[in-house]
């Protein structure tokens, strides 16, 4: 008998807690604003932001800060998930990227990312 339940495999990429103000900015034009980053890994990161949905095929790349310090600039993404943590006047909404097709400088730059703005490492899941 076939299994109806789906297992997902572990995470390929350990996840670390971003510090506080470690951020994400989306490259969305003159209105661009910057999201708070939750967690982070070599393969992706999930933020949180107020509002309604972003688009998720107009997101395509993005820039690390933290503070006003710009750590890591125009890495590509793609949008894997988007949904509502708190259902207030002003919704909070959880978006989560991968990253795609890092060249090495991107790589690098995301990786002192990870080591510097970085807290306690997540569970694997």
């Amino acid at each position: 008998m076939e299994s109806r339940l789906k297992y997902q495999p572990a995470r390929e990429h350990q996840r670390f807690i971003a510090m506080h103000r470690a951020l994400v900015l989306i490259d969305s034009g003159p209105e661009a604003l910057p999201y708070h980053i939750m967690d982070i890994s070599e393969s992706g990161l999930s933020f949180r932001y107020l509002g309604q949905k972003l688009k998720r095929s107009e997101i395509k790349e993005v820039s690390l800060y933290h503070d006003f310090d710009l750590v890591a600039e125009n890495i590509p993404v793609q949008a894997v998930s988007d949904y509502r943590l708190q259902d207030n006047l002003v919704p909070v909404r959880r978006g989560s990227l991968i990253f795609k097709d890092l060249n090495s400088d991107q790589k690098s730059q995301l990786e002192r990312f990870i080591q510097n703005y970085t807290e306690a490492p997540l569970p694997i899941t």
